[in-house]
């Protein structure tokens, strides 16, 4: 397990990072998800000793990395590079080599990605002749073809179109599942919300929400009441608001509110006036974020 205590990053008067703790277990992906600007890159270098930390630590196994401890780290960095003019399996295989492979094995490994990645046709062009999204997954395949002790994404779904993050995500999930722990950034909620394991949620360079997508979800959950007009709804939602229902929102003829479980909220709007439906809400990772800034 990878293990990222009390992480503070300053530069100047900016603070990137205060006080960040948290693991990403062996085996499971972790999604640390937040805005542009909110510390993801700065998280993911520190971790990659790229950058100094003013406190805290990384530890690998119980270890503290120090320098020259992250070798067989897979790392994508924000910044895509790539050497333009070199044959797709050749700048894989190049790249695992770097990491210490034979060539025998960097060349199996290359092979076997680029046919997961659908790139099998295009092993032989140049890197700049293939598109943005073929670019992305070749970036992808490069981090995975050493067989990396630990992955770390920064922002690894730029460029992909919907089907291949499906591919790419697959590809995760199974070196996840070979023992490793896999970190990636993002700043798309939803696509952090539906694959990632364990979900670790910046702001400001804060953690404001840690754990599986149902524990951020909580205890109370929300759920939604429709009327057949605006004025009963409003109507409804003063009588909702005196019973108890808590987080109260009224927009056009519909009611949203969170109770404990959905025998409690089937009570309180039981016997309202011109009540339409009424169903639970699952929020989503951006409402539950909206909720905590």
């Amino acid at each position: 397990m990878l293990d990222v205590k009390g992480l503070t990053v300053t530069s100047g008067r900016k603070t990137y990072l205060k006080d960040v703790s948290f693991t990403a277990d062996s085996g499971r992906l972790t999604g640390v998800v937040g805005l542009r600007g909110s510390g993801k890159t700065e998280l993911v270098r520190a971790i990659m000793g790229l950058i100094d930390a003013d406190e805290g630590t990384i530890e690998l196994a119980g270890t503290e990395l120090g320098y020259g401890d992250r070798q067989n780290f897979g790392y994508l960095p924000s910044e895509r590079g790539g050497y333009p003019r070199m044959k797709v399996l050749e700048q894989i295989v190049y790249l695992a080599r770097l990491h210490g492979m034979t060539l025998g094995a960097a060349e199996k490994n290359a092979v076997t990605l680029l046919a997961r990645l659908d790139l099998s046709d295009r092993a032989y062009a140049q890197l700049s002749h293939l598109s943005g999204s073929e670019v992305a997954r070749v970036d992808i395949a490069a981090v995975l073809a050493a067989d990396p002790d630990v992955v770390i994404l920064d922002e690894p779904f730029d460029g992909l179109d919907a089907e291949s993050a499906e591919i790419v995500f697959g590809l995760l999930r199974d070196h996840a599942d070979s023992g490793v722990p896999v970190l990636f950034t993002t700043d798309k909620w939803r696509m952090a919300q539906e694959h990632a394991d364990d979900l670790i949620v910046l702001a400001h360079g804060r953690i404001i929400g840690e754990g599986t997508f149902d524990e951020l979800q909580g205890d109370e959950r929300l759920f939604v009441a429709r009327f057949a007009t605006s004025e009963d709804a409003e109507a409804a939602a003063a009588r909702l608001t005196e019973a108890g229902a808590e987080s109260v929102d009224v927009e056009d003829s519909s009611i949203s509110f969170t109770a404990a479980d959905e025998a409690t909220a089937a009570d309180q709007v039981r016997g309202l006036a011109s009540l339409r439906s009424f169903g639970p809400r699952t929020r989503d990772l951006a409402d539950l974020f909206r909720e905590s800034v």
